[in-house]
């Protein structure tokens, strides 16, 4: 029996999750994550009405950014969620918390290149509710590389419109991001060290928001924090303009006149004290009145810092500048990596649009009833409802069924440039030439060295 798949278009998938969802203290995986949201999206509209939920493997892989043929390692994800308790602890309107845990997934099988699975009913109910759903881009989770960041990402998203989270209690925080058993990340500087900058960092590169965080204090230590969300229109880090305790002290404001950058000051008035900080401020005035600095003095300061340099420490100094340098270098291959990878993008849609219009010139010259019988027969052709359904959607200018239409068309003794003759007669990039370029820089780029470990 031929099992209806449900349509997934990469470039705007939105999933609709209850934000108790979002809440989950379990220990997953990223890949875990993603499978988590990814098989949340395929079965949401039937999460009530059907039993079991469908999915190609294949389609399932491509959705979570996961390009392996390895289904043994999909099947061992999808065990692991059969094996996860999942919590639910959920502040609810009334400011009572509601605990709830359940398994996550009590059923899967893979079988003919099909993945069938199902929800508990209570589950099923949670994660339905439109009134208390977060939307979460799964484009953007699908380029996601660590599970910190996409816990983080899927906690603040929601919050967009308000412009910040609430406030966590930092032990709360240190459960939502799965590290409240691993004493290293007890002290707060190692988790903002090790596990939060890390996570804002792929948040403010990859995706559609920005985040900036801020911090309650005790004394001396922080208790809480929470993050400010803002669309993420330039894809940077934005500096906090609020004010409150870190942004008052001595140190924070002394960094400031020095040119660092809010996010970074703050970070470090938080992991270091006062006297550390204005150590490295004179040292950096002094090596800076000495024409020491080869680079910049912000440059330096930040290298003294992060390294601890101190003034006898002349090796460690050359090494970060060597560093610097070679980082620099680095920076540069990947803004010319980004702009080859738009090039080929421009290539391949503008290529892929003068094939489709070559081929809906030969379409329209035919008879209705032949242009019928053609159409008929590709989509016999494509087999699964996923691809018809998209031809049916977008003709022969679909992008998901491109490389089957070309070649149907081929078949049938219709003359379609090669990328090749299409981009000598255009004067424009061949894509596979782009392709190899930037196969042979992204190997540059994975080579190279940024960072030097001190002596």
């Amino acid at each position: 029996m031929k099992i209806e798949q449900k349509k997934h278009s990469k470039d705007n998938q939105i999933l609709k999750k209850h934000v108790a969802a979002i809440h989950i203290g379990a220990k997953l995986s990223l890949l875990q994550r993603k499978l988590v949201n990814a098989l949340l999206y395929n079965a949401y509209d039937q999460l009530l009405t059907g039993e079991e939920h469908h999915i190609s493997a294949s389609v399932l892989c491509e959705m979570i950014g996961f390009d392996s043929k390895n289904i043994g390692y999909l099947k061992g994800a999808l065990k692991g969620l059969m094996e996860t308790v999942v919590e639910f602890d959920v502040l609810e309107e009334d400011g009572e918390r509601s605990w709830e845990a359940m398994v996550l997934l009590p059923y899967a099988k893979i079988k003919g290149g099909t993945c069938t699975y199902r929800y508990e009913r209570a589950l099923a109910e949670k994660l339905y509710h439109p009134d208390v759903y977060s939307k979460i881009n799964l484009s953007v989770l699908r380029e996601m590389n660590s599970a910190h960041a996409l816990v983080l990402y899927e906690n603040c998203y929601r919050f967009e419109g308000i412009g910040h989270t609430a406030w966590w209690d930092v032990e709360v925080f240190r459960k939502l991001m799965a590290v409240d058993m691993m004493p290293s990340y007890k002290p707060f500087k190692a988790l903002n060290r090790n596990v939060i900058q890390p996570a804002m960092k792929e948040v403010n590169k990859l995706s559609n928001i920005q985040v900036e965080m801020e911090t309650r204090m005790k004394g001396r230590t922080v208790t809480g924090l929470r993050f400010i969300v803002k669309p993420n229109a330039q894809l940077s880090l934005v500096g906090m303009d609020s004010e409150d305790e870190i942004t008052d002290r001595r140190a924070y404001k002394a960094l400031m006149a020095e040119g660092v950058s809010k996010t970074l000051a703050r970070a470090w008035v938080i992991e270091h004290d006062e006297d550390y900080i204005f150590e490295k401020l004179d040292l950096a005035s002094s090596e800076a009145a000495k024409g020491k600095i080869k680079s910049s003095k912000a440059g330096f300061l930040r290298a003294a810092v992060e390294n601890d340099f101190h003034n006898e420490n002349t090796a460690k100094k050359q090494a970060l500048e060597a560093a610097q340098e070679r980082k620099t270098a680095r920076e540069k291959l990947e803004r010319k990596l980004e702009t080859l990878k738009a090039a080929q993008r421009e290539a391949e849609t503008s290529y892929r649009w003068h094939v489709a219009e070559i081929i809906e010139n030969a379409f329209q010259e035919l008879s209705e009833g032949q242009r019928e019988a053609v159409a008929a027969e590709f989509q016999r052709g494509l087999g699964s409802s996923i691809y018809v359904n998209a031809f049916k959607k977008g003709g022969w200018k679909d992008r998901l069924n491109a490389v089957e239409i070309r070649k149907f068309w081929s078949a049938r003794d219709l003359y379609l440039p090669s990328p090749a003759e299409w981009a000598q007669k255009n004067g424009s990039n061949e894509p596979e030439t782009l392709k190899a370029q930037i196969e042979g820089l992204e190997l540059e780029i994975k080579n190279s060295v940024v960072s030097v470990e001190p002596n």
